[in-house]
């Protein structure tokens, strides 16, 4: 028995990156946005296919391209794939407009930067031109965010290979003193750690950008809300303070691995080992969040008491991925799980939910920190 617990993923639009794939041994299955929908006629993403025909994790298109779809396939790829100045600065001019707010960047120059590298004309002015537009900017913000985080993943990839015991080997080759000044590999140290920060004025524009496109269709089933990074959680909890007297409350903390770097046939199994092996301590850490929002009271704002079992079954768990995933060829990171008391975190957002009388009266949010 593999007990489910159906996450979303957000605002990342791609979970089959070996940083992403950890996420898939808690929330599974994994929902997470899909920009643009499957194509028969495409056979780039075979890999990803194995995946998901696993039932691990479910795609949620929201705003199909339909005939449209050829054409932002190409432009991303082109985008992707080409060196160029041009190329490069395409995507810095997209980033740029699309940072600022609408009043401030003008509504035309938007428009025609939309337009001219979709190579047609959008009409604008009216409300579905301006809507169609903003679903627009919205993807090619997300897309190139996609793209611009695979790029610092394949270079934290390469830099790990120079691991510890390599880089104190090739000190005592060039014979260093070890001390920081004199040290070659400080700065790389430094840059490798930089990769890892996200700029919060990104993630505030990806969280819309996702949030627009979410608003198209029904949520699909969730009970967790999981955010990638601690800054996109901010996000998340900005709203809800806003709405609400007092913060997010921390109730949970699970170790998993940093990374899963394996082929897709590989991830699926050893995935499904994991939850086939930790099925029992599941079974009781979803019991216990389940009762915990769907509680009608909070009997205290402590996490000790909100989840007694809390710690007990951290230390299980951790026992548990160090097994199946060893943090000496796996890294470690962490989710740490936040109630939202009082909030319905689809209400909050303004989502639709075709379960919506069955929501809990309480949201539930888990954070990966790296």
């Amino acid at each position: 028995m593999k007990p489910l617990y159906p996450s979303l993923l957000f605002p990342d639009t791609d979970i089959f990156g070996y940083r992403q794939l950890p996420l898939l041994l808690f929330g599974c299955p994994l929902n997470y946005l899909q920009l643009v929908e499957p194509s028969p006629d495409d056979d780039t993403s075979v890999d990803n296919t194995v995946i998901v025909d696993s039932g691990l994790c479910n795609p949620h298109i929201p705003a199909p391209l339909y005939a449209d779809r050829a054409k932002f396939t190409r432009l991303i790829h082109d985008i992707r794939e080409r060196k160029d100045d041009y190329a490069a600065q395409l995507s810095a001019l997209t980033m740029a407009a699309m940072s600022e707010k609408k009043e401030k960047s003008g509504g035309e120059e938007r428009h025609q930067i939309i337009s001219s590298l979709l190579g047609n004309k959008l009409t604008a002015g009216s409300a579905d031109g301006d809507e169609q537009l903003d679903l627009w900017q919205a993807r090619l913000v997300l897309a190139i965010a996609e793209i611009l985080k695979k790029e610092k993943e394949d270079l934290l990839q390469e830099m790990q290979l120079l691991d510890a015991q390599e880089i104190e080997m090739l000190r005592s080759l060039q014979g260093e003193t070890g001390t920081e000044d004199e040290d070659p590999f400080a700065e790389l140290q430094r840059i490798k750690a930089g990769l890892d920060d996200a700029h919060p004025r990104e993630v505030k524009i990806r969280f819309q950008s996702w949030l627009r496109l979410m608003k198209r269709a029904p949520l699909p089933d969730t009970k967790l809300w999981l955010a990638s990074s601690p800054e996109a959680a901010d996000e998340l909890f900005y709203e809800f303070e806003k709405s609400n007297n007092g913060a997010p409350l921390p109730i949970l903390e699970l170790t998993i691995p940093d990374r899963i770097e394996a082929g897709p046939i590989y991830v699926v199994s050893r995935v499904n080992s994991f939850l086939e092996d930790s099925a029992n301590l599941r079974v009781k850490i979803i019991s216990e969040l389940e009762a915990l929002i769907s509680s009608a009271g909070l009997s205290s704002d402590s996490a000790d008491n909100l989840l007694p079992s809390g710690s007990e079954h951290s230390s299980l768990w951790a026992e548990m991925i160090e097994d199946h995933f060893p943090s000496g060829s796996h890294g470690s990171a962490t989710l740490l799980f936040y109630l939202l008391p009082n909030c319905a975190i689809a209400t909050l957002l303004g989502l639709e939910h075709d379960k919506l009388k069955d929501q809990h009266p309480h949201g539930l949010v888990a954070v990966l920190k790296r």
